[in-house]
């Protein structure tokens, strides 16, 4: 393996809850994890969760990740919205092109919206190398218990 990339097996899972602030009948977030470099360009999206058909219209409320992304959602990692709760996401360390990301500095981003309800992205440093890490990201209202782990 080259020495210069994403170490070969390794995995970053990405792990949060989301937690309503509201009570009454809730509609389920759209989510977005992904990955820029340090100048700020779309490396990979994660894990986007979004109603399909009629919802996509409502992608743009990830306004971070929908600037990012350009709204192409042809090759992201996709499914549906989900109800409050803890969730999980990998990252393999390639980019939107299926190659392995050079090691180096880049920034996780976390971002949910909610029809009608509150907007929140949080986001960290993280600097990919040869040692596996976890890092801590500011909770944001219905976002928290976030952290990255890399896995090597």
């Amino acid at each position: 393996a080259d020495s210069a990339t994403f170490p070969t097996g390794a995995e970053m899972v990405v792990d949060f809850t989301f937690a309503s602030s509201s009570g009454g009948q809730v509609k389920n977030p759209y989510v977005a994890v992904w990955v820029e470099d340090s100048a700020g360009n779309l490396v990979q999206t994660i894990s986007l969760w979004y109603q399909s058909g009629k919802g996509t219209k409502y992608l743009s409320d990830l306004r971070a990740w929908a600037s990012a992304s350009g709204g192409d959602i042809d090759s992201t990692t996709s499914g549906a919205t989900r109800a409050a709760g803890t969730y999980s996401v990998a990252w393999d360390g390639t980019d939107a092109d299926g190659n392995p990301v050079a090691q180096g500095d880049y920034v996780l981003f976390v971002e949910a919206a909610r029809e009608h309800g509150p907007y929140e992205i949080t986001s960290t440093p993280i600097t990919i190398g040869n040692d596996g890490f976890t890092v801590s990201l500011a909770d944001n209202g219905e976002l928290a218990d976030l952290s990255a782990t890399l896995t090597v």
